[in-house]
């Protein structure tokens, strides 16, 4: 079986069975704890009130996704797990058991700690578990094989005979939220009486302009810190928000939390490991120990691997050792590979485990080089022994000599320096770390004088390892030369053996090949440790100084407390954009008890001081214009770099494919819980299509972003699109706007999907939704939508199609302006189809004289259109004749914004 942790393999067992103890309708019930789920207040009388608050809507948030799982079962065929044989195991305890998975190709055991529905065979709905015999039983995944092909289980009541156990589907992922709760146990935070919880928790927070008390060596390092930054080319608010922290750090006499507000593009991930790297590199002074969290293993590694280059550009003035920095998490998500695996925990693990172990570590190299060195006795009874496996074949004793020392010395130098790079300096110590690189250079020195041949004779070797202490040199042979030769490496060898005699006396390193106690060694030693905020529940036995999260907006504040709890922490830093997307909440009841609301914007809510970044570095201006006067109070400056000539790009002709531009389509939404538009996807096909073409002409590598509000809008995207090898030479996404969150693409085309009269869009009126989706592009932003229905909403978006409007960005598709012979600038015109020319001229030409007509940037709202026919598209080779028929038979009647002609910004 799988081991882990004990505090993992042992979640609180009174949380399982208050699980246990709710029946399937009271899974089901949406209303089961609405009436007791209280909003979380703002603000806190103490300890008690603080973590209660948030123990209701947690157990909310666990029943709905349990619900959301069990409706969704009759469609999990894939996803649940085949059960061959169900075994009783009274040695661990009522209700255990075995369970073998049946040898279904894919299939595989759920996780540990997963929560799982037992079923005798999958229902066609939810409702039926509770009509089928009372089929419905819940059990607790204890632990799982290696070959994930079993687990053993705790089950909610007593199992009679295994054909009422048929499948098991995961319903919920449970050690998140039980370390979550292990949180929330008053009398365990008043036992742990962590600082900062008790600061947050307070009805008076520490605010971070609080004066404070620092010391005369925190002045100095303040200083010396300040004196550092302007090698790292950082603009004047990243700089002050580093400084700020990096004091704050080093006061004394208070706790205090720190908060960096980074809005789209404004360099959070170089503020942060500028940070991390003067921490480091000031580690010889402040003796700080850094534990960096993030919601994800994508965002850790990234924040990690930002770090390692930075270390690499400034080696040459600020290397550090890779020792200090600690990495650990799930190694699939993290996509471990390069410089990230020197500083991955697993990786580490196996490396020093050879250097550990009592047959081939540390000690096991020391003590050979000593024996070798001061033991002749020793070695010419290897030597004998050497000469007796050799079938009476004569062993020259010079060759056995200089074999045996350069395998002595190989694996000496491979153990030290892999040592070297795995364990921190400080843990070695500076008198050790000293004396390690002496002995190696020496030992170096030392192998090309053995090798030296003195007339022809290379025999020094025998003299100088065969001879015992005192006995004078024979210098019959090979004169002078030869007698100063060995002098020198008798000398040599004197002092190698009493530096390796004082190094085994000295270091302290573990002699061990258990991982678990290796794991644990690598934890208490490195300084600066990175994972996920989950993870850092992990860390439970640690004692950390300085806690840094990045994305802060993104966790639930109960989900803060995992890392906030560890004691020893006397200062905290938040990075993060409360007008970004928050941690997602499935819970309607929990979302209104705003579970969902994350400590950094609370704090914000407070009143808490900020440091705002305020130059952003990625989108081109047109399209930050309307996230920084919406969302951001015109306070976000552009950089050089994006208002310089050369970051726009003109990837396809015509001002509909400028950098920033909506693009009115007529279109129908599909009922449905998930929407979809088939028209804006047919011409997202087309779009795709041209750029495509065009970058295959140019030769041009073009990263490109497809963003849909709705799951259903981004699988029919994919399934049309197939491989996206396909598309190359573009790299293209297709993701929702919560899955492109902290990412950045130099075209992003957005579906918007809601097309109706009525003018709902639902969640895409979410502010904090829209702007995430809007300010994941660098180059060019194409908004795709129907006109009429955003502006119909009431919500964000009828002022962002008043805004096209007013900036002359706004496009209607079927005027004729589309892609089919779109190329990239400086394409010479003549390529291009006349006929297509011609028939954009007589649309054009068409619109101009309709009823509706007008100048050529006349508008029309409120107006009833006339049936045209749209033009025909061409889809992608692949797309389904389906696409380009709906798409043909969208056009209607409606109230929309028409715009008779447009010209360039």
């Amino acid at each position: 079986m799988v081991k882990g942790n004990g505090a993992e393999r042992k979640p609180d067992d009174k949380l399982v069975d208050l699980i246990f103890s709710w029946s399937l309708q009271d899974v089901m019930n949406q209303e089961l704890f609405r009436d007791k789920a209280s909003t979380i207040p703002d603000r806190f009388s103490g300890l008690k009130s603080y973590v209660d608050s948030f123990r209701i809507p947690l157990l909310e948030e666990m029943r709905a996704e349990m619900s959301s799982n069990l409706e969704s079962l009759p469609n999990a065929h894939s996803s649940a797990v085949p059960i061959r044989s169900m075994v009783p195991k009274p040695r661990k305890g009522a209700k255990a058991y075995h369970v073998t998975v049946a040898g279904r190709r894919g299939a595989r055991s759920p996780f540990i700690g997963d929560i799982v529905v037992l079923v005798g065979a999958m229902p066609r709905r939810a409702a039926e578990l509770a009509s089928n015999g009372g089929s419905y039983c819940l059990a607790h995944v204890k632990d799982v094989s290696r070959d994930r092909l079993g687990f053993e289980i705790r089950a909610s009541r007593e199992i009679q005979g295994a054909s009422c156990c048929a499948f098991a589907a995961s319903l919920l992922s449970f050690i998140p939220y039980a370390r979550i709760w292990r949180c929330l146990d008053y009398d365990a935070a008043v036992k742990r009486s962590p600082a900062l919880v008790k600061v947050v928790a307070g009805d008076a927070l520490v605010s971070h302009s609080t004066p404070l008390v620092t010391s005369s060596a925190g002045a100095e390092t303040g200083a010396d810190v300040a004196a550092k930054l302007s090698a790292f080319k950082l603009n004047d608010s990243q700089a002050d928000a580093i400084l700020s922290c990096v004091t704050a750090t080093l006061r004394d006499g208070a706790t205090k939390f720190s908060l960096i507000w980074g809005p789209p593009g404004t360099g959070k991930t170089k503020t942060i490991s500028v940070l991390l790297l003067l921490l480091l590199t000031s580690q010889a002074q402040t003796k700080c120990r850094v534990l960096t969290c993030t919601p994800t293993n994508t965002a850790i590694s990234q924040v990690a691997s930002r770090l390692l280059e930075l270390t690499k550009q400034h080696a040459a003035t600020d290397g550090g050792c890779h020792g200090d920095l600690l990495l650990f998490g799930n190694p699939e998500r993290m996509a471990i590979g390069g410089d990230l695996s020197e500083i991955f925990l697993d990786t580490r693990v196996k490396r020093l485990k050879k250097c550990f172990s009592q047959a081939t570590g540390w000690r096991h190299c020391l003590v050979s080089l000593v024996g070798f060195l001061g033991e002749p006795t020793t070695l010419r009874s290897q030597y004998n022994e050497a000469c007796g496996q050799k079938d009476g074949t004569e062993l020259p004793e010079a060759s056995f000599i200089r074999s045996r020392f350069h395998q002595i010395f190989q694996n000496l130098r491979n153990c030290f320096r892999t040592i070297m790079s795995q364990v921190p300096k400080a843990v070695l110590l500076e008198k050790n770390y000293k004396n390690i690189v002496s002995v190696i250079k020496m030992l170096e020195d030392f192998s090309m004088l053995l090798d030296r041949k003195i007339d022809g004779n290379n025999n020094v070797a025998v003299e100088v390892f065969m001879t015992t202490s005192g006995k004078k040199c024979d210098d019959s042979a090979g004169g002078v030369g030869k007698k100063a030769l060995v002098e020198n490496l008798m000398r040599d060898k004197a002092t190698i053996l009493g530096v390796t005699r004082t190094l085994l006396r000295d270091l302290k390193l573990p002699v061990t090949r258990s991982d678990f106690r290796i794991k644990k060694f690598c934890l208490r030693s490195a300084s600066f440790v990175f994972c996920t905020v989950s993870g850092s529940a992990k860390l439970n036995a640690q004692k950390m100084d300085l806690l840094l999260i990045d994305e802060a907006g993104q966790l639930k504040e109960c989900e803060s407390l995992i890392p906030l709890q560890l004691s020893g922490l006397k200062h905290a830093v938040l990075i993060g954009d409360e007008r970004q997307l928050p941690a997602t909440v499935k819970s309607k009841v929990a979302e209104a008890a705003l579970l969902g609301r994350s400590l950094f914007e609370r704090l914000s809510l407070l009143g808490h001081k900020k440091h705002l970044l305020n130059i952003q570095y990625r989108m081109h201006p047109s399209i930050s214009m309307f996230p920084n006067q919406n969302f951001y109070d015109r306070n976000i400056l552009d950089g050089a770099n994006v208002t310089q000539e050369g970051h726009q790009r003109s990837y396809l002709q015509g001002a509909m494919f400028g950098p920033y531009s909506f693009i009115n389509i007529d279109g129908l939404e599909d009922p449905g819980r998930s929407k979809r538009n088939m028209a804006e996807l047919a011409v997202i096909l087309e779009i795709l299509h041209a750029l495509k073409n065009a970058c295959t002409s140019s030769q041009l590598g073009v990263s490109v972003g497809v963003i849909c509000p709705y799951a259903a809008q981004v699988e029919a995207i994919q399934q049309q699109i197939g491989d996206a090898k396909s598309m190359l030479p573009l790299t293209l996404r297709v993701n929702s706007v919560d899955g492109f969150q902290g990412s950045e693409e130099d075209v992003i085309i957005l579906s918007t999907v809601r097309s109706n009269g009525a003018g709902f869009i639902g969640f895409l009126s979410n502010v904090r939704r829209t702007n995430v989706a809007l300010t994941r592009a660098r180059h060019c932003l194409w908004i795709l939508g129907n006109a009429a229905t955003l502006r119909g909403s009431g919500s964000i978006w009828e002022e962002l199609v008043r805004d096209a409007v007013d900036r002359r960005c706004f496009f209607n598709w079927d005027d004729g302006a589309g892609v089919s012979s779109s190329l990239v600038m400086g394409t010479p015109p003549s390529v291009r189809s006349p006929k297509v020319r011609e028939d954009r001229k007589s649309r054009t030409e068409a619109d101009t004289n309709s009823k509706h007509g007008g100048g050529p940037s006349s508008l029309v709202f409120g107006s009833e259109s006339e049936n045209k026919t749209p033009r025909t598209l061409k889809p992608m080779p692949g797309a389904s004749a389906e696409v380009a028929r709906l798409h043909c038979s969208s056009g209607r009647k409606t109230k929309i914004w028409r715009r008779k002609s447009c010209t360039e910004e």
